[in-house]
């Protein structure tokens, strides 16, 4: 597929001279096909940079000569992970994957039977929670375990945040690292009376006032038969995204020529490759 992208480099020490470098376009009849069907985030992103949609439940996305994006549509929450006991996602290679799977040791085979003794199930998985915030207070293990939900070990090179016609491009590795720095791990408090304490891992980070707010929670699913012993991890989108953009300023512009709508913004860590070897 031809790329319909136009490249402006911004310079942030002399950002009134951009060089501009142009690429040739879709035809006006693909790009239209591509502006009719793809509605969805993965193909429109694929449209610009000339990769493929990757099938199935897999934490890439999309694929471009060997690299890997993970795509994050305009959402509140991200799901980063819901695994059971028997899912094929946990990883023996990450300490972290193998103690957030060993928590669900702690429950029965049935979810009627964990009705029954709520509240000690409860005890059982404050006590699992207090470890894992305990081994997550090490900057290291924090890592291992981003690298474990996030990229699923490595496997994502890119992660994409879709903000209107806009897609913000980071380097995994670099987000791990930046969310890794940044963030205070805790564990959940009894909002009220009744509620039982740390039944939740809660990693949070400064916003733009200085102020501590969630950014990742990590918890036990269990609301039914169908959800039942999960262990859950959910992001606030947009707080991970205004973090990367104050911490990661370095960007690179690639505008789809064709319409002038779709834009790249590629930051930090993702600017040495991406022109030369995605693209």
């Amino acid at each position: 597929m031809q790329k319909p992208i136009i490249v402006i480099v911004e310079d942030f020490n002399d950002p009134i001279i951009p060089k501009i470098h142009k690429k040739k376009a879709m035809s006006s009849e693909k790009a239209s096909h591509v502006k009719i069907a793809g509605h969805t985030n993965e193909t429109n992103f694929v449209a610009l940079i000339g990769g493929k949609v990757i099938p199935g439940h897999t934490k890439p996305d999309a694929e471009k000569n060997g690299f890997k994006f993970s795509l994050k549509k305009e959402c509140k929450r991200i799901q980063f992970a819901l695994y059971s006991r028997n899912s094929s996602y946990w990883n023996t290679s990450s300490p972290s994957s193998m103690l957030c799977k060993e928590i669900l040791s702690i429950y029965p085979s049935s979810f009627a039977e964990y009705q029954q003794n709520k509240p000690h199930y409860k005890g059982l998985l404050r006590e699992k929670m207090v470890n894992l915030k305990n081994h997550l207070s090490d900057l290291d293990n924090l890592k291992d375990y981003f690298r474990f939900i996030i990229t699923n070990v490595d496997e994502v090179h890119y992660m994409v945040f879709q903000d209107g016609q806009n897609h913000y491009i980071f380097d995994a590795v670099q987000v791990i690292d930046i969310i890794a720095i940044n963030a205070r791990v805790e564990n959940s408090k009894a909002l009220k009376v009744g509620d039982t304490p740390e039944q939740k891992v809660v990693i949070k980070t400064k916003n733009s006032q200085g102020k501590f707010r969630n950014l990742i929670e990590l918890e036990i699913r269990n609301s039914g038969n169908n959800h039942y012993a999960e262990f859950l991890a959910v992001c606030n989108r947009d707080n991970l995204l205004n973090l990367l953009k104050a911490h990661i300023p370095e960007e690179k512009i690639f505008k789809d020529i064709v319409h002038f709508s779709e834009v790249l913004f590629v930051r930090g860590n993702a600017i040495a490759n991406f022109e030369t070897q995605v693209l």
